[in-house]
């Protein structure tokens, strides 16, 4: 009975909300832009990529030419990231977008990592000098977003693996789809989440991170929405409207969750590896700097990236990757690539800037 309401219910609201089945994206949520410069470039630097999209960065302002990197503890995943490795990584790339969003406005950063272990208070200092204007950069950090969708079946060309890896410090990996590294990732990503859709912690934790009204959306403006998983047109409008916390917990949704990625790794071209000589600290933030520059160098080239993390924070897949691949160094990031025919507009919510300012 309680089905056949909701499902009423639903057929109403659809007939008078027809108009709005593609929900809340970061377009509807635009800062002050006669902010300080500081402020303009934090937000356009909260545009880096973080698990779930936690956005776990904290900034101390300490002057117009100096600030302090450090994490919200909040805003941590200890049920997939108990090492705190993605939180660091995110760190990273978050720096890495400050100093793209200083250059437009002809400013360097100097972005030096503090913290000694990945659970420090304070992981990094940025210190701002004058510098040559740049906006080629920033313009692509606004348009870069990870995409689930779409991708083709088609290898990444030896020039655009080239292009894409230049001013590149990490070591970097392309294991085509069709080769016997591709298939060995393939199983191991789709195995490992098998696994974890199965860990009830790592379930929850991602129930709570997942924004489904367009209320809590509006209160947020962090997480996963329904846009952000790519669930469009009138699946959108329903989830947005009937979904909760709940429904995350359910096996229909572990199902459909596992369905999703089986129809994602029916089409894509390369996965590419990121790896690290360890998990310092300066590792990690280098891997996560470089995890941006790869997905802006992609953007123009319609080459889209999806992280698929699951193979390393399972530990058991952890291993069989670094044992199967000819890879060397520990493997940061785990990329399912491919060319796309258009490249899709961002769409997953950022905070307001104030929320991460820290006195």
């Amino acid at each position: 009975m309680k089905t056949k309401t909701a499902a009423l219910s639903f057929i109403f609201f659809m007939i008078l909300n027809l108009s709005s089945c593609g929900g809340l994206t970061r377009d509807d949520f635009k800062d002050n832009t006669e902010g300080s410069v500081s402020e303009k470039i934090l937000s356009l630097a909260s545009l880096a990529p973080s698990g779930h999209n936690t956005q776990p960065w904290t900034v101390k302002i300490l002057s117009d030419n100096k600030w302090i990197i450090g994490w919200d503890k909040n805003r941590a995943l200890p049920a997939v990231d108990p090492g705190n490795r993605e939180l660091i990584i995110s760190l990273g790339a978050f720096c890495e977008a400050v100093k793209i969003a200083a250059e437009k406005h002809g400013l360097s950063a100097k972005i030096t990592t503090i913290a000694k272990n990945n659970f420090d208070d304070i992981v990094a200092e940025i210190v701002f000098t004058p510098g040559k204007t740049e906006e080629r950069n920033s313009i692509l950090l606004e348009k870069r977003r990870i995409v689930r969708k779409g991708q083709l079946s088609k290898p990444l060309t030896m020039q655009d693996k080239d292009e894409l890896i230049q001013n590149i410090s990490s070591k970097v990996y392309f294991f085509d789809r069709e080769s016997e590294e591709g298939m060995i990732i393939e199983k191991a990503v789709l195995e490992s989440n098998m696994v974890q859709t199965k860990r009830e912690d790592a379930v929850k934790e991602l129930a709570d991170w997942i924004r489904w009204s367009d209320e809590e959306i509006k209160n947020k403006r962090d997480g996963l929405t329904p846009s952000g998983m790519e669930i469009g047109g009138l699946a959108n409008l329903f989830v947005r409207n009937f979904y909760s916390r709940e429904d995350a917990l359910t096996d229909s949704f572990r199902d459909s969750s596992m369905k999703a990625v089986r129809e994602q790794l029916s089409s894509y071209g390369t996965w590419i590896i990121i790896t690290a000589e360890n998990e310092a600290p300066s590792n990690l933030m280098t891997a996560g700097a470089d995890f941006l520059k790869i997905g802006i160098a992609g953007v123009d080239k319609k080459i889209a990236l999806h992280p698929m993390t699951q193979p390393i924070e399972e530990n058991e897949f952890k291993l069989r990757l670094k044992d199967s691949l000819p890879v060397k160094g520990k493997i940061q990031f785990v990329l399912r690539s491919g060319y796309v025919e258009k490249y899709p507009s961002p769409v997953s919510v950022r905070m307001d800037v104030k929320k991460i300012i820290r006195k």
